[in-house]
């Protein structure tokens, strides 16, 4: 059995943790024991975040309040104009993680995000990225890119692991999800990974026995607002930044 990151709506508890390639590696077998790789296994993922000309959405993300959302378009490589991507809206309510997205070629994503209508099956969702779009007028703002390797359960193919490490972003050419003049994030980021429990229920006994074994503890982390924070923060009223050739 294969589980394909498709489904168009999530609501599920989201749990982070950081951990060193030491410790990642104890953790993998009993990982394997108990999960399958889903079907893009390591992949390089790109998001492209597409926000005010201010940052509004990321600063507001950044300030951790009760509500929170966010839009952006995820490819699984590289696309081309015809490749498969996803336009998704996440927000967050006291702790729960929602993700409403539509699975549409790269060319239609595009013309989505600019507000012009496509034609698709999924017309709820297709729906509130236009109210999205028309509320915020948002335009690509950051390409924040990283290595994922993700893991479904045996028993419970709703409950998954993805490990990302890697984490780079470019401000210039943001609607470009490409590996050109892509720069680490945090300058430590070969030192650790971020892996992200993703669960419908409670985490099972034998993942939380092994993570207390190795020491792997829950420790919140935000990849763009990290991101907001150690390199767009100084110039977001002016978007100097996003214009400075030395970040690309």
């Amino acid at each position: 059995m294969t589980v394909s990151p498709d489904n168009a709506r999530f609501e599920r508890i989201e749990k982070k943790f950081r951990l060193t390639p030491a410790q990642y590696e104890q953790l993998l077998p009993v990982l394997e024991e108990h999960m399958e790789r889903d079907a893009y296994g390591e992949t390089r993922i790109f998001n492209i975040f597409y926000d005010t000309p201010d940052l509004y959405l990321i600063r507001r993300s950044v300030e951790r309040p009760l509500f929170k959302e966010k839009l952006r378009l995820r490819s699984y490589g590289i696309p081309a104009e015809d490749s498969r991507v996803y336009v998704e809206i996440k927000r967050k309510l006291n702790g729960i993680g929602y993700k409403r997205r539509i699975a549409v070629p790269f060319a239609d994503a595009k013309r989505l995000l600019r507000g012009e209508k496509i034609a698709t099956e999924q017309t709820q969702i297709e729906q509130e990225v236009a109210a999205f779009v028309k509320r915020y007028h948002p335009q690509p703002a950051v390409c924040l890119s990283y290595l994922r390797y993700a893991m479904y359960g045996r028993e419970d193919p709703l409950f998954r692991i993805t490990v990302d490490r890697d984490l780079r972003y470019r401000t210039a050419r943001p609607e470009a999800p490409d590996e050109n003049g892509m720069l680490p994030v945090m300058p430590d980021h070969d030192s650790w990974m971020l892996m992200e429990i993703k669960a419908m229920n409670a985490i099972p006994l034998w993942l939380t026995d092994a993570m207390s074994r190795l020491k792997i503890y829950q420790a919140p982390f935000s990849k763009i607002g990290t991101c907001y924070t150690l390199h767009l923060a100084g110039g977001q009223n002016n978007g100097e930044n996003r214009k400075d050739d030395s970040l690309c």
